[in-house]
């Protein structure tokens, strides 16, 4: 007898586990359809804790859409994220370390009867990673499984590989990583792998200036919002009898080119030019905002060849940006980008004309936060999710006719765009080929009024 019932129980154990799955899977299924004839879709932005997660999700709602951002952990920039499940997390990894696969298993069916689009990056899933980065596989086939949408981005060290960013030219990321494999995805044949994974499920995958080098079939897409409210216009008001306030936030001074600064801003300050560098590392994203909002002049990036994000948050706030954009790919709006267009080479040249003021920077500043509000803000990057979704979200007409409601209303709403030429002309950039190992040094020109 007791030999039947051990036999027996872990039978009658296998089968409530089968039927609760069948009745959760009809469960999920039942509030898509629900959603999908009666209700409104649900969309998830996670779970990688960049930034701009929260702002994409109320990029969705101004399309009329319901959407959170979800994550597991923070970085130290911000922790303003609508469903933050890291104290959870934390507590179950270190008290209960048998629960964590669970646990997110749990997450997971719960996201699938919520969500009904996923917004990933391409380092991490809600299902644990089986390999240093990726989107968890089982995952995907679970989101497709169910008829769900995936939309993949990428935000650089999730996709970038050694030897494709090496062939990028004489200035690139992996020529100054200090400790190669640490930071980025690196090896190139796990990046490749990763990338054709995705590519089976997902309904879309975006990616925009250089990451578009590792992911070459994704759609490119600007995808970083800017809630424009929160940046007070302070355009620059420098004269030269004080000295020019230069401001660099470097997460990673050796990603970001800061040495060719440095030693640009030393050479210049022996020549007795008035000239000072104030910079900050590691601090919250406020810190790095007051910042910028003191100084005449915003430092980027030097050699990754496209901006950052905070190139942006510093053309909001109405101050002249120097960043090394390696084409007019790189940018937008090419014809109208105002950014400065430097690299290692014209760092000190180019300080030294704004200096001797052969640059407008106020007029500069005018144009940057103006190129903001047209391209970056909230609405702005709503209208290109919406028409993503209009292209290949395959929602019901109703939403469809819904979301066209709102674009119309958010195109109205746009501002017009203060147009002027580059600052430092694009022919000019192509010349300093870095395959010939070229040092250019353009002049700049004031901006026309």
């Amino acid at each position: 007898m007791l030999r039947l019932v051990k036999s027996i129980v872990p039978w009658g154990l296998g089968l409530a586990v089968r039927s609760a799955n069948l009745g959760l899977n009809a469960l999920t299924a039942g509030a898509a359809g629900w959603r999908r004839r009666f209700g409104t879709p649900r969309t998830m932005w996670g779970v990688t804790p960049i930034l701009t997660l929260p702002l994409l999700a109320r990029c969705d709602r101004l399309l009329g859409l319901r959407s959170d951002s979800l994550v597991f952990t923070t970085y130290y920039t911000t922790s303003s994220f609508d469903v933050n499940l890291k104290r959870l997390c934390e507590y179950i990894y270190t008290k209960h370390p048998s629960w964590t696969i669970r646990l997110h298993k749990i997450i997971l069916r719960i996201a699938l009867m919520r969500y009904d689009v996923f917004h990933l990056f391409c380092d991490r899933s809600v299902l644990l990673p089986t390999r240093r980065m990726e989107v968890n596989e089982d995952e995907m086939r679970a989101i497709t499984v169910f008829d769900k949408s995936l939309y993949t981005y990428t935000y650089g060290a999730d996709v970038r590989t050694r030897q494709v960013t090496l062939s990028l030219g004489r200035y690139n990321l992996c020529a100054e990583c200090p400790e190669p494999g640490r930071f980025c995805m690196c090896d190139d044949a796990e990046g490749r792998g990763n990338i054709e994974r995705i590519s089976k499920y997902a309904t879309e995958m975006l990616a925009m200036g250089d990451m578009l080098a590792y992911v070459p079939s994704a759609t490119n897409l600007h995808f970083w919002p800017l809630d424009i409210t929160k940046f007070r216009y302070t355009e620059p008001t420098w004269t030269n009898d004080r000295p020019l306030r230069v401001a660099h936030a470097p997460n990673h001074p050796h990603f970001k080119g800061t040495q060719f600064l440095l030693d640009a801003i030393e050479r210049l300050q022996s020549e007795g030019y008035a000239i000072e560098l104030v910079r900050v590392q590691g601090v919250p994203n406020t810190e790095v905002i007051r910042l910028f909002e003191t100084s005449d002049l915003v430092a980027d990036q030097f050699i990754a060849g496209f901006h950052g994000y905070t190139a942006l948050e510093a053309m909001a706030l109405g101050k002249p940006v120097l960043c090394y954009l390696r084409s007019p790919d790189m940018a937008l709006d090419p014809v109208n980008c105002p950014i400065i267009n430097v690299w290692p080479d014209t760092i000190y040249s180019t300080l030294k004309r704004c200096l001797e003021g052969e640059v407008d920077l106020k007029e500069l500043g005018r144009r940057s936060r103006s190129y903001i509000e047209h391209y970056y803000s909230l609405d702005a990057v709503a209208g290109r999710l919406g028409t993503m979704y209009l292209r290949s979200a395959r929602f019901p007409e109703r939403i469809n006719r819904r979301i066209e409601r709102r674009l119309s209303e958010i195109q109205s709403r746009l501002p017009d765009l203060l147009r002027g030429a580059p600052p430092v002309p694009w022919h000019l950039v192509e010349q300093a080929s870095p395959e010939m190992g070229l040092g250019v040094d353009p002049t700049l020109k004031k901006v026309p009024d």
